[in-house]
């Protein structure tokens, strides 16, 4: 099992050599991480705009300038505004439409601090996963996470065809805003629930999984994860072997 000593909002502390577009400073941030403005608006952000509230915009993909950029918090201004509104009862639809157990808003275009996640029924990316509620996050937080981590096969709708052998912690707390703008109370979140909110909440930093796996070899393609039984005896780790794809696992 790993140890977790790093900063508390991220994990692990140093990431592997990857090296985003630098990015324009950011606006400065009001009492509770709230920001007086909003970036410049993008012509690609009408997809997610009010006249295709109905509709799924397009996922946005690693290398995507924008998306591997930290998103600013929800304005309390912003909370109020029927855009804002429309725009949070798309990302459910959105994940359910693209297949997803989980998405972030920057991952359809919309560049604010805001992810869902949940599991109803079976979903063929992670076939063996656990159900889990439906549940969305505004503005949120992660602290306290466990000493004890745990290692996944994670995939995402932004790196398509690809997995990647993660480790992260297998306990954390996350805490933020609900639909209504409401704070929620903070909930300690272990297992696969912890896991989804971890890989969520990287979006919101501008980081993808690719960023997280400790070494190439543990990043591969789903059509490699699909012919395991040719893999060679305990590759590319003994743990990641034998994992199922929504299984934790504790042996690297």
């Amino acid at each position: 099992r790993g140890s977790f000593h790093g900063p508390r909002r991220a994990f692990p502390p140093k990431l592997p050599a990857f090296d985003p577009p630098r990015r324009a400073k950011e606006p400065e941030y009001g009492r509770r991480g709230m920001t007086t403005s909003s970036p410049p608006s993008d012509p690609a952000d009408e997809a997610t705009g009010r006249d295709d509230a109905a509709e799924a915009p397009p996922l946005r993909y690693l290398g995507d300038e924008r998306l591997m950029r930290p998103q600013p918090p929800a304005t309390r201004e912003e909370l109020r505004s029927r855009e804002f509104r429309e725009r949070l009862a798309m990302l459910p639809r959105a994940m359910k439409e693209h297949g997803g157990i989980g998405i972030a808003a920057p991952q359809v275009g919309w560049w604010t601090r805001a992810f869902c996640f949940g599991i109803e029924g079976a979903n063929p990316r992670y076939p063996d996963a656990e159900g889990l509620p439906l549940t969305t996050w505004i503005n949120p937080t992660i602290a306290s996470p466990s000493e004890e981590t745990c290692w996944m096969w994670e995939g995402c709708l932004s790196v398509p065809g690809m997995r990647g052998w993660v480790e992260r912690p297998k306990e954390v707390v996350l805490a933020g805003l609900d639909e209504t703008g409401a704070e929620r109370e903070p909930q300690r979140l272990a297992g696969l629930a912890a896991r989804i909110a971890q890989h969520e909440f990287d979006h919101l930093d501008g980081v993808l999984f690719p960023q997280r796996v400790p070494d190439q070899k543990f990043l591969v393609p789903q059509a490699s994860m699909e012919a395991r039984d040719g893999w060679a005896k305990d590759w590319p780790s003994p743990g990641s072997r034998g994992a199922l794809l929504g299984e934790l696992c504790d042996e690297r």
